[in-house]
């Protein structure tokens, strides 16, 4: 029987997989559109998807040392060099690394399937589409997000509200009710205001 551990992983390769298979048939002219990441091309996003699938802990650390310990110039970089390769070949890349295990040393590892369904948003998102992901395998994703959310990524107008997932048993929080699909809620931790539109509850108006 497959662990909790190797169910949580199979989820996170798979995932991958079907970013990778996404944005790979997607009109070339796509590839080049504006993503949710400030500044970031759809391609730019998806190299950065690749570096962390295909980092590990010795990599990243080089590569942490190399840029002087600036996190954020590092990823920046990666994902602009990376983004300028070919997106099939990177399609490949994400696909051949999507079982990689990175993360920063003493984080959970939910913020790795944090990544990739945060990241895959930032991309489709913009040009109308979506994946398809299993409500449930987004809960740790979800119960991360909720205690950590307002650092990680300033979404500090979650605190006061009660999300409520309606398609899966999640809520967090207490006040005025947010409610959405499991997804949408983990962009609104990640501080994605665009989804916005897509949720509803009397908590939805302290983020307009």
């Amino acid at each position: 029987m497959a662990s909790s551990t190797d169910t949580y992983w199979s989820d996170v390769s798979r995932q991958r997989r079907v970013l990778a298979d996404h944005v790979d048939a997607l009109d070339p002219a796509a590839w080049d559109a504006p993503s949710w990441c400030e500044g970031w091309r759809v391609r730019d996003v998806l190299g950065h998807l690749v570096f962390l699938a295909e980092a590990s802990q010795l990599s990243m650390s080089v590569a942490m040392v190399r840029s002087g310990f600036r996190p954020n110039a590092l990823l920046d970089r990666r994902a602009r060099a990376l983004g300028d390769l070919g997106v099939p070949e990177l399609a490949d890349r994400l696909r051949a690394a999507s079982a990689g295990r990175f993360h920063i040393a003493g984080l959970p590892r939910a913020v790795v399937m944090g990544e990739v369904v945060t990241h895959g948003a930032d991309m489709l998102r913009p040009l109308g589409q979506q994946v398809e992901l299993h409500p449930a395998a987004l809960i740790p994703v979800l119960n991360l997000y909720g205690r950590i959310g307002s650092l990680a990524f300033g979404g500090e107008r979650s605190i006061g509200v009660r999300l409520v997932a309606t398609d899966c048993n999640w809520s967090h929080g207490n006040g005025d009710e947010v409610r959405g699909r499991a997804v949408d809620l983990l962009l609104l931790l990640a501080n994605r205001r665009q989804v916005l539109p897509a949720l509803s509850g009397a908590g939805v108006k302290r983020f307009g």
